[in-house]
């Protein structure tokens, strides 16, 4: 039986057209391998950029601890370059008796099905301490080196706006001065008691109206006319006022009213301040207190204690003189902190001040920068000896127990020290060199002192 076959021409026709689609096919795969690693590498930049510019800190941890990426927020928290945290361990950062926390935490994010979570005290080079808040999550797989991927959030802001908030809060309640705030509408929202006991009007007779209810009569409309302007384009206003009582009685107070606006520009709320001019100065006293002074001990703070070192560091330097700075730490207070309950430490950090400012002249500064941190500022010594004379005085000030509330508390306290000029020659190199040295007396067994540039066979 004859077989049919085709043309040798079809044959070849085919075969071209085999070949221009096997052409084609293969120009539509790079067309579309090309646009997946566009979508790839944009996918990866809006990564990156998410990575670096999210407000908390993200990092990646493996099972040994360290850190094998942290994004800007991560470093710009920890006080560090980015650069130089890449694969060193993260307990490094911590706090000293934090790091057995650590380890237990970073423990558990690796053998827990759930989200781990702890709160840690990091320790700035500045000497400054952050709380941060630690969420890990373990990545499962063959992945090799095993990781977690850690965010850190900074709880230090968020307690001192707490704080702050709180203490705002207790100002306006208790002081002497009527306040009273209004929305952007000028309707009051808010009055304290010194504010009721002026007027005669209780809060909730204020609450929602306009602040007319207290016009006496007594000014025309050039005068509320000038007060808005100077409102608009300053932002504050202050003048003597004449107001009504409820009972209709008229009496002059000092008005200070002030513009509040949010991170737009946009008006929220007006606060006034009633006063005599007697209660004028005392508000003006008692907000540069609160600028300068730390509310617990009284000391000053750490912007007092930054302006009085510079102006010593001046006045060395004119006269050539030395000067000594200390950083005194003092030894497992968070754990008696923690034991014993915050009112206990408080007491206990109002005893310990009282023995430091013993050992002192009236010339030095002794300053609080936080918790149980403070500094000093000795502004004319003869010479090394007589800071280390001073650190040596505190130390034995704590031979002696403290006590608080009827208990027995052994204290100690680890001294760093930097000299003026031989140590730095701005307040940021001496506080640096002094905190430095303090971790060094940390490092070799606490309750002593160490100067900055001894070597390591030096013992205080």
């Amino acid at each position: 039986m004859p077989t049919h076959r085709k043309p040798p021409h079809l044959d070849r026709q085919e075969t071209s057209d085999l070949h221009l689609l096997d052409l084609a096919e293969i120009e539509a795969c790079k067309l579309e391998l090309q646009e997946a690693q566009r979508l790839l590498e944009e996918a990866r930049y809006r990564y990156t950029e998410l990575f670096d510019t999210v407000p908390v800190g993200f990092l990646t941890l493996d099972d040994s601890g360290h850190t094998l990426e942290i994004n800007q927020a991560g470093a710009a928290m920890l006080g560090r370059d980015r650069a130089h945290m890449i694969g060193k361990q993260f307990i490094a950062w911590l706090a000293e008796n934090e790091r057995p926390l650590f380890l237990k935490y970073l423990h558990k994010a690796f053998h827990s099905a759930t989200k781990a979570s702890t709160e840690l005290t990091v320790k700035t080079p500045r000497g400054t301490l952050c709380e941060m808040r630690l969420e890990s999550v373990f990545t499962k797989g063959a992945v090799r080196p095993r990781v977690c991927r850690t965010v850190m959030i900074d709880l230090s802001s968020a307690r001192e706006a707490e704080q702050a908030s709180s203490l705002a809060s207790r100002v306006i309640e208790s002081a002497a001065e009527g306040i009273m705030i209004t929305d952007a509408k000028n309707m009051i929202v808010s009055v304290n008691p010194a504010f009721e006991k002026s007027t005669g009007y209780s809060a909730q007779e204020a609450v929602g109206k306009s602040p007319s209810l207290l016009h006496s009569g007594r000014h025309d409309e050039s005068f509320y006319q000038e007060m808005w302007a100077n409102l608009n384009k300053l932002g504050q206003w202050q003048g003597e006022i004449w107001n009504r009582h409820k009972s209709g009685e008229i009496y002059p107070e000092w008005l200070s009213i002030s513009t509040v606006r949010n991170a737009k520009g946009s008006v929220t709320n007006y606060v006034g301040i009633f006063s005599d001019a007697h209660t004028q100065e005392h508000v003006l006293e008692r907000l540069h207190y609160l600028a300068y002074y730390d509310g617990l001990t009284g000391l000053p703070n750490r912007r007092l204690f930054l302006d009085r070192l510079s102006l010593s560091i001046s006045q060395a330097r004119r006269n050539h003189q030395q000067l000594a700075v200390m950083f005194v730490d003092l030894d497992n207070f968070k754990q008696i902190n923690d034991t014993m309950g915050h009112r206990f430490g408080d007491a206990l950090l109002m005893s310990v001040t009282e023995r430091m400012k013993a050992c002192l002249r009236d010339g030095d500064t002794l300053a609080r920068l936080g918790g149980d941190e403070f500094t000093v500022i000795l502004p004319t010594i003869p010479q090394t000896e007589a800071a280390i004379n001073v650190a040596q005085k505190i130390i034995d000030s704590y031979a002696i127990p403290v006590y608080v509330e009827g208990n027995a508390v052994q204290i100690t306290a680890s001294i760093g020290i930097s000299i003026f000029p031989e140590d730095g020659s701005d307040a940021d190199d001496l506080l640096n060199h002094a905190d430095m040295a303090m971790y060094k007396i940390k490092q070799t067994g606490r309750n002593g002192y160490w100067r900055h540039g001894w070597g390591d066979d030096r013992k205080a």
